[in-house]
């Protein structure tokens, strides 16, 4: 189990140690006599964007001088280049291999597991002038798409750790990469969208002997447990009087592979919310930013109205809207359909983790056009927020209501003291253990009858369709 020596000597190796040992190899300093050094750097605009992810120059160089580093604005933002770029990145991979995680008692459902994975991916839209470092995907106008980020995160829930983010290029697909070649334990759980598996990857998953869930694409082949050939939109359909499905199929016309077909009738309030969320409705704005100065009212009117992306839904998934369809290579007895259900519903958690790092974080929204400065300012947001999840893991992973916002919120009202230790004016130990202490107390969200949380479904999946 993590504990506040750790985390503290992870929080001191990657701030204060290791960006002075690299600091001259990343070509960030060059001199030794140099004021703004590669630690105070590090320390300053990590805390200072922790604190309020809009700082400007002015608050960023305010942040330094309670460090005890006095530059200017001008002076900083000569600083942002290549070997800040490089420094940042190399700092944020050193923190990503910091294991930080949870040992204790879990939810009994979890239990089950050696760990249950949710993997998710998230796009951050950069500048057309990035676009030779990290092309994008392209987009309905020659300008939308031109550059962009993908990070994608893998989040044990049992555990609270975190593998990643691995930053790759906007077109570079979500089940490809770095991401891919990380091995899950033995006995673990994988809960994923579909767009992480294949027939062949779910078959090389479980002769890994790990575990997999998976929500199933509507016009899948299979043969049921007689050899017959079906597709699951007619099989659905000819089986709509039954509420719960849960067999044993060959799923695909060639690969033939072994698992469950879990398919769930949905009662009347959850059709209406799922056909609302099925027939066209607009894609996720996702790397939305803010360059430069404001506009005027006179420049707002004059651009063009864009058209808002949609996303169309298959005529099969639409017969299908009736049914919630999953496959699973995890035993009936080791996991029941309704089981199934509320772990796939904890799939959800990872999308908030993106609205934490987005929305809170504001990891795809800077104050500059200069591309170096906004690469820096990426690598160190997200090297802030996770440091920020070490916190939380430390002290309030253990309360199944805890809130990853609030306990966000404590530290950011405690940058300074932070800093204040980081630079030895105190223990950092002790900090930490009070910081920690106070999320424990207050960062918990209220349970709720009628729409039950997902922590209250982990520990009862009975409430899931009460």
């Amino acid at each position: 189990m993590s504990t506040v020596p750790q985390v503290s000597e992870a929080m001191q190796w990657v701030l204060n140690e290791f960006p002075r040992l690299i600091e001259r190899k990343t070509g960030f300093v060059q001199r030794s006599t140099a004021r703004l050094d590669g630690v105070t750097m590090v320390r300053g605009l990590v805390l200072a964007w922790v604190a309020d992810p809009d700082a400007s120059y002015s608050q960023l160089c305010g942040c330094m001088a309670t460090l005890g580093v006095d530059v200017t604005c001008q002076a900083l933002e000569q600083r942002f280049g290549p070997g800040s770029v490089q420094l940042f990145k190399e700092v944020l991979d050193e923190a990503i291999k910091q294991v930080i995680g949870y040992e204790g008692d879990v939810p009994e459902l979890f239990a089950r597991f050696n760990g249950v994975y949710n993997q998710d991916g998230s796009v951050v839209t950069l500048p057309a002038s990035m676009a030779k470092q990290y092309p994008g995907c392209g987009g309905k106008s020659p300008e939308a798409g031109v550059s962009s980020m993908r990070l994608e995160v893998r989040w044990d829930l049992s555990s609270g750790g975190i593998s990643g983010p691995w930053i790759t290029s906007g077109r570079e697909a979500e089940h490809q990469g770095a991401a891919r070649e990380e091995h899950l334990p033995v006995g673990s759980l994988f809960c994923g969208d579909g767009n992480y598996f294949t027939l062949a990857s779910m078959r090389v998953r479980g002769e890994a002997e790990t575990f997999w869930l998976v929500p199933a694409k509507a016009n899948l082949h299979f043969y049921d447990d007689q050899g017959i050939k079906r597709d699951l939109v007619s099989y659905l359909q000819s089986h709509s009087q039954e509420q719960v499905i849960d067999m044993q199929i060959q799923a695909g016309l060639s690969d033939h592979l072994p698992c469950r077909l879990i398919a769930v009738h949905l009662n009347r309030e959850q059709r209406r919310v799922k056909a609302w969320q099925t027939v066209y409705q607009p894609a996720s704005k996702k790397g939305v930013q803010v360059c430069g100065p404001k506009k005027g009212k006179k420049a707002e009117t004059n651009k063009k109205k864009s058209r808002q992306k949609t996303k169309k839904t298959s005529k099969s998934r639409l017969q299908l809207a009736d049914w919630t369809f999953l496959l699973t290579n995890v035993p009936a007895e080791k996991l029941s359909a309704q089981e199934a259900l509320v772990l796939m519903r904890c799939r959800w958690q990872i999308e908030l983790l993106w609205k934490l790092w987005k929305q809170y974080g504001k990891i795809d929204t800077w104050r500059s056009e200069k591309p170096a400065r906004i690469e820096t300012e990426i690598y160190a947001k997200i090297l802030g927020l996770l440091i920020q999840h070490w916190m939380t893991i430390l002290g309030c992973w253990q309360d199944p209501q805890r809130s990853l916002r609030k306990a966000q919120q404590v530290t950011q009202r405690a940058v300074s003291v932070l800093g204040f230790a980081l630079i030895g004016e105190m223990p950092l130990s002790r900090v930490i253990q009070r910081i920690t202490g106070a999320m424990g107390k207050s960062c918990r969200i209220n349970s709720r009858r009628k729409k039950p949380n997902t922590y209250q479904l982990v520990r009862d999946p009975k409430l899931y369709h009460s």
